[in-house]
């Protein structure tokens, strides 16, 4: 894996230096699990200025993960820190409204695709081939040669997540996995457990509202023997493709104007196997909505300023194109 041994010479170096872990936008538990299996790496090495930061909000299924960092995670930090360390997130329109300085260490841990124009880092660990950005952290710390419990529950957390509970595992995956569940008695009930959405009454109500909403403004498209599922809701878009695709369709694709262009997007594990990606679909996708796009081949997000309706359009017209290639 390239770039391991610069980040471990320059971590070695840096103990006086402060550093500032950065999540994405409604950080999922691979991003927040990372950097929190990071803080307390930092903090056990004897760096003392740690922070954590996420754009915009924490995701409900990562919430419960909060209780494990060593530090709070905080909204939109102003970046005063020497150190900026990036994790599953190809691109810095991810982390709007957070501004990164040019004059600071950019260090970037990810496993998507490299866009275009990634960003630019001064140490970079990227591995495409990986399931979630948690495996490439704890072959990190296998490195490093560290281990710790609630780090290895926090990146237990974003592999179950990213993979789909292992449905989209590799054998890296499961080799980390039964790596980390030999150091410590960690039971995967516990870590099912601490990626279930925390649940409010009121928080309930307005998902399934949403989601009935976006039934009520579902379009159903037809391409040959497909079903492409197409709605608007004012969140919760990643919920409502969900539920598109339990009641039958075979992609779905919800988005949002509220605070913004948001747009996710899911397919049947079926059509992700014949080679439709839709990480690198929203990639294209983020220039049309004046923001970033991209994911995972099954599930996918773009974010953006405006253009929703082209959003989507550009959207459809990809996914008909692969199934018109397809047959």
């Amino acid at each position: 894996m390239r770039g391991k041994l610069r980040l471990k010479r320059f971590l070695q170096n840096s103990r006086d230096r402060s550093f500032l872990l950065l999540c994405h936008h409604n950080a999922d538990p691979d991003s927040l699990g990372s950097a929190i299996a990071f803080a307390l790496y930092l903090k056990s090495i004897g760096v003392e200025g740690v922070r954590i930061g996420v754009a915009q909000s924490v995701s409900s299924y990562a919430k419960r993960l909060l209780t494990l960092s060593p530090v709070p995670v905080e909204k939109n930090p102003e970046v005063l820190e020497d150190v900026v360390m990036i994790f599953d997130t190809s691109s810095l329109e991810q982390l709007a409204p957070i501004e990164v300085p040019g004059d600071k260490t950019i260090i970037v841990i990810d496993h998507h695709l490299e866009k275009e124009r990634p960003i630019k880092a001064d140490i970079a660990v990227v591995d495409s081939s990986r399931s979630s950005t948690a495996e490439i952290v704890w072959e990190l710390f296998r490195y490093f040669g560290f281990a710790d419990e609630n780090a290895i529950k926090a990146l237990l957390a974003g592999i179950v997540t990213d993979t789909a509970s292992f449905r989209f595992a590799n054998a890296n995956t499961f080799k980390a996995v039964g790596e980390m569940l030999t150091l410590f008695p960690i039971q995967m009930g516990e870590v099912f457990q601490l990626v279930a959405p925390v649940s409010e009454e009121n928080i309930d109500q307005s998902k399934r509202t949403a989601v009935l909403k976006a039934c009520q403004r579902l379009e159903i498209r037809k391409f040959r023997k497909y079903i492409i599922a197409v709605s608007k809701v004012s969140a919760y878009e990643s919920l409502a493709c969900k539920v598109f695709l339990q009641l039958g369709a075979d992609v779905a694709v919800v988005g949002s104007e509220k605070r913004g262009v948001r747009i996710s997007a899911r397919a049947k594990e079926s059509l992700v196997k014949k080679g439709l990606h839709l990480g690198k679909i929203m990639e294209k996708v983020g220039p049309v909505i004046d923001g970033s796009g991209g994911g995972h081949a099954g599930a996918a997000g773009a974010n953006g300023k405006a253009n929703l309706d082209e959003g989507i359009k550009l959207i459809l017209k990809e996914i008909e194109n692969f199934l018109r290639e397809m047959v």
